[in-house]
């Protein structure tokens, strides 16, 4: 596979990830208002870590290649790498935490 094509099937299969999470909050019992939120956290995490790391390579913090890459850059693109996957699981727990929240909160009032 071409570079492009790997930034192409990397980038589809984050928004995979991210889509699957999206439905998973929808479902969740919560306002439409929360849902959104949580929704959008679960998109946006991911989404910021691709415009950062881009941003980083276009103007020469970084290099693009991981075999150039030093010891700072190589921990940054690995921490990149955990939030493109983990950001719309996280998002997820968020939602999770956040109904359960509500449930103990209406039924002790």
């Amino acid at each position: 596979m071409s570079n492009a094509a790997n930034n192409l099937s990397i980038y589809l299969i984050v928004l995979c990830n991210a889509l699957c999470h999206a439905m998973l909050i929808w479902r969740l019992k919560l306002d439409t208002a929360s849902k959104l939120r949580f929704c959008a956290l679960g998109g946006g995490i991911p989404l910021a870590v691709i415009l950062a790391m881009r941003l980083m390579v276009a103007i020469g913090v970084m290099h693009a290649r991981v075999a150039e890459q030093g010891m700072l850059e190589r921990s940054i693109t690995m921490l990149g790498s955990v939030l493109l996957l983990a950001g719309p699981f996280l998002a997820t727990g968020a939602a999770l935490m956040y109904r359960r929240r509500s449930q103990v909160e209406v039924s002790a009032g």
